[in-house]
């Protein structure tokens, strides 16, 4: 778990998360489901942020985004486009309900991919956060009771979604603060290994 309290005297950090964005039809079909269990279970849930697909999470001092970015340019330009299959609802018991991806196995690869600018990551003084279990987060932090009542009815049910994932969205926050905002969007491009060679070291 990233230690947000760590910080350089005399620099300052950022926080980034690295996540898929989901089209936005998907996003509402998401929304509504989420929307559906808190109403009907009565929970007191705080206010969450679009609907997305956490790859990682790091900080680094601001004097290293432009540096970190760049990485993360060069890692989503040797990215081909793959899809993503969303299906039904699954928790972690007992406390968190999400929506599990069917096939995991391109997600874990970009993470892979990831994890080979953990030095760069590491600049901040804490160690990135990478995941190994993507999914869909629809609530946390719930009471065992309502955990198991939401179970027993949403394993019966089912929810389908599928979408071409197509780019890595880059959020930023600076230390201490609650809120994330969009730093970039990067477009996977597929190119070849030694294209992204020479775009690391020019």
């Amino acid at each position: 778990m990233l230690n947000t309290n760590f910080h350089m005297p005399g620099f300052r950090h950022n926080e980034y998360m690295l996540v898929l964005d989901l089209p936005e039809t998907l996003r509402h079909k998401i929304e509504n489901a989420r929307k559906g269990m808190v109403e009907k279970f009565k929970i007191d849930q705080p206010k969450t942020g679009r609907p997305h697909i956490s790859l990682a999470r790091f900080i680094v001092p601001q004097m290293l985004e432009e540096k970190t970015l760049y990485r993360m340019q060069v890692i989503a330009m040797g990215q081909s486009p793959f899809r993503i299959d969303l299906k039904n609802y699954a928790g972690y018991p007992m406390h968190s309900i999400c929506i599990p991806l069917e096939n995991q196995q391109p997600v874990l690869q970009l993470i892979k991919k990831l994890k080979e600018s953990r030095q760069l990551m590491k600049t901040g003084g804490t160690d990135p956060y990478f995941l190994t279990d993507p999914t869909i987060p629809l609530l946390a932090k719930l009471d065992k009771k309502i955990y198991l009542d939401i179970m027993k009815e949403y394993e019966q049910r089912s929810f389908t979604g599928r979408f071409v994932a197509d780019s890595i969205l880059i959020l930023k926050r600076r230390v201490g603060e609650k809120k994330y905002q969009i730093a970039r969007r990067f477009e996977f491009q597929g190119l070849q290994v030694e294209a992204r060679q020479g775009l690391l070291f020019s």
